[in-house]
């Protein structure tokens, strides 16, 4: 019986509250796709959100930007464009607050 085959990200984004955690959780999806858990193709990014206790609402529009802004440069455009996104599928987890426990992240669990 065939396996039922996911869906193919363009873009993984996950937000982060701290800017510290930016790098740990990039370098996270980055092992993640070299061990073929995530496709040669995906776009991975790990953001910090705009400002302290932004909220979901205005981490997601932040995120969204970055992708567009990363998916128009990949694509050649030398601005901005909202069209890059009409094809594309976007994953986005909000990694949220830290918690003392909990060695890599809810989104990793």
């Amino acid at each position: 019986m065939e396996q039922p085959k996911g869906v193919d990200w363009t873009v993984i984004i996950l937000t982060c509250q701290y800017k510290d955690s930016v790098q740990v959780f990039q370098r996270e999806l980055e092992v993640r796709q070299k061990r073929e858990q995530i496709p040669a193709g995906t776009l991975l990014l790990a953001v910090e959100d705009p400002e302290k206790r932004v909220g979901s609402g205005g981490a997601t529009l932040n995120a969204l930007l970055v992708a567009a802004e990363h998916l128009s440069a990949r694509a050649g455009f030398t601005v901005v464009t909202s069209d890059v996104l009409h094809s594309a599928w976007i994953l986005i987890l909000h990694m949220g607050r830290d918690f003392p426990f909990d060695d890599c992240g809810r989104a990793f669990t």
